[in-house]
């Protein structure tokens, strides 16, 4: 029972706490979303918790000082992210860090951030100009929890005929009469978005604004690449079943190192939809404790709540 599809390769990030295990293999899991109606609690303002990717725009601009500024790496956070968020060049933060690896990025590790230069030389990082490129949101959902916060999720769609990475997605919130009283970035649960394929992404808001009647989600970035790079390789799912056990619904399988290279993380996404094929929520398991080597399989398993959940799709996706 179960509607698979095979994705290249896969990461992740979520909202409520879940428990996962691999068979034969400690496994790092990360908490993803799941949906829970509840009586929403109304309070002034909602902050959003980003998930995944900093947002598209610097939110801080470091001024010319004899104290360093510091920064604390965040699970989630890549070079990339962090140079765009406080202005400066991805090779200017390695050069700082003496960073050899920038795909190596220890969460809690402290990076200097280098002032930006005088104009002319520097000042703005040489990063690709955010673009949105024309992808597909079906549905987005939002309901509150019992401790009052308010976790949306949904699913984009990438019809282009390349893959994308960099796929960052604004969810508003807007009260009845349409007016914004909130918004935030969600990142998607995969680092690659391949070509006609798809990826959940979640967001968490820690209060139910005032007023709150609906949301409404937008693409407002996402690159284009011929070719995801030297980064990613491919993952392969080789088999998957399912059983409901008690009020859950139990998702089995294993994934393959499809590259000829070993892959030192595997991240498995496995998206549960209705009758109606609406996402209901998913859950992340990533295998990072010590590199797949090439043909090697990884064994995963999630757990789900059945009440509404009757298809499902697992992802996967592989970084070198």
């Amino acid at each position: 029972m179960g509607d698979t599809s095979l994705p290249r390769r896969a990461w992740a990030g979520g909202l409520m706490a879940l428990g996962l295990a691999a068979c034969g293999r400690v496994v790092t899991a990360r908490p993803t979303p799941t949906l829970s109606p509840a009586p929403a609690v109304r309070t002034p303002t909602a902050t959003p918790v980003v998930l995944r990717l900093p947002t598209a725009t610097p939110v801080y601009t470091p001024t010319p000082s004899p104290t360093p500024v510091i920064y604390v790496v965040q699970p989630g956070d890549t070079l990339y992210g962090i140079a765009l968020r406080f202005g400066v060049s991805v090779a200017a933060l390695q050069e700082a860090n003496g960073i050899t690896d920038p795909t190596r990025l220890p969460v809690g590790q402290e990076l200097i951030i280098p002032s930006p230069g005088p104009a002319g030389e520097g000042a703005s990082p040489r990063l690709p100009t955010p673009t949105p490129m024309a992808l597909l949101i079906p549905t987005i959902r939002c309901a509150a929890s019992a401790m009052g916060s308010l976790g949306c999720i949904g699913e984009v769609i990438n019809p282009q005929p390349h893959p994308l990475i960099n796929v960052q997605i604004q969810i508003t919130l807007r009260d009845g009469e349409g007016r914004e009283i909130g918004s935030g970035i969600a990142g998607t649960a995969l680092d690659v978005l391949p070509s006609q394929g798809r990826s959940p992404f979640a967001l968490v808001f820690n209060a139910v604004p005032a007023g709150y009647a609906r949301a409404d989600a937008r693409v407002v970035r996402a690159e284009s690449v011929q070719e995801p790079g030297s980064l990613y390789g491919p993952v392969e799912v080789l088999r998957t079943e399912d059983r409901e056990e008690g009020a859950d619904r139990i998702v089995r399988g294993e994934v393959r190192n499809a590259d000829q290279r070993p892959l030192r993380r595997i991240n498995v996404v496995v998206a549960f939809y209705d009758a109606q094929d609406r996402l209901l929520g998913y859950r992340q398991v990533v295998f990072a404790e010590a590199p797949t080597a090439p043909g090697a399989a990884q064994a995963f398993e999630v757990r789900f709540p059945a009440r509404e959940a009757k298809t499902f799709r697992v992802l996967a996706e592989g970084q070198r």
